[in-house]
């Protein structure tokens, strides 16, 4: 009997009949404009910029982590200018890149030193050339609470990575909130088209808004997304009336 129990408790499971907990795409929420926070992250604006009229032409608005500011030439500084002018939210992804946890915990810094060299040394560059970002994406998604409320007096939201097959994670239902969870899309994600377009498909039945993350676009590295992965996003999201926000917009 308790065999036959638990053999029916797992056709309902994968059926998707039993409780939500058993799907892992599935949050409840109240979004008036189901959607879609499209993120990049690092310094990669040289190929970014290559694929703006790919985004331009198909409405896309997406939010870019900015990280190694102090880094780029005047001719990327321009060319991030543009991206940012297109509409596009340009966000904070630290100074150096620095792992923050193994920052202060193994090399023995202070939090006070993690803010100056990895915060508020970037974001006075970038000030000073007329970005001002709102929201913050943790390198490597190394994240606690600690850091979390820290970094909450300079960013309306961070966001970490969802590294788990739990991709509700990845969606949320209001837009008011402070920790993000984006789901990784590149090719080293090894997630699966379906994947991908099931958790945009849940964010329209339960009007929430997904979070995704990408590096790269359509080059041939592992932290990058495909050309052919990002169309079947557009597609969806245009043929599902589903609207982009950026970071900063659900993090009111």
């Amino acid at each position: 009997m308790a065999k036959l129990f638990v053999q029916a408790l797992c056709v309902l499971c994968i059926t998707g009949v039993l409780f939500t907990g058993c799907k892992k795409f599935q949050k409840t929420g109240h979004i008036n404009e189901p959607g879609l926070v499209l993120t990049f992250d690092d310094d990669r604006v040289d190929n970014w910029y290559a694929n703006l009229r790919l985004l331009d032409s198909l409405g896309v608005k997406a939010t870019f982590y900015i990280s190694k500011y102090n880094r780029f030439t005047e001719a990327q500084k321009k060319k991030l200018t543009v991206i940012q002018n297109h509409g596009h939210e340009i966000a904070f992804h630290s100074t150096n890149h620095y792992n923050m946890e193994e920052y202060v915990y193994k090399q023995k810094h202070t939090i006070d030193d993690l803010m100056r060299c990895e915060v508020e040394a970037g974001l006075k560059l970038m000030n000073k050339d007329g970005f001002y970002p709102t929201t913050f994406a943790y390198p490597f998604g190394a994240h606690n609470g600690v850091f979390d409320k820290v970094l909450m007096r300079y960013f309306k939201s961070v966001r970490a990575l969802n590294g788990t097959q739990d991709f509700s994670k990845s969606v949320v239902p209001t837009t008011n909130n402070d920790v993000l969870y984006g789901l990784g899309i590149d090719k080293s994600s090894k997630r699966s088209d379906a994947d991908i377009i099931s958790v945009l498909q849940s964010a329209k039945n339960n009007n929430t808004c997904a979070i995704f993350v990408a590096h790269d676009i359509n080059t041939s590295g592992i932290y990058s997304v495909t050309k052919e992965r990002l169309l079947k996003i557009f597609a969806f999201v245009k043929n599902n009336n589903l609207k982009y926000y950026s970071a900063s917009e659900i993090s009111d």
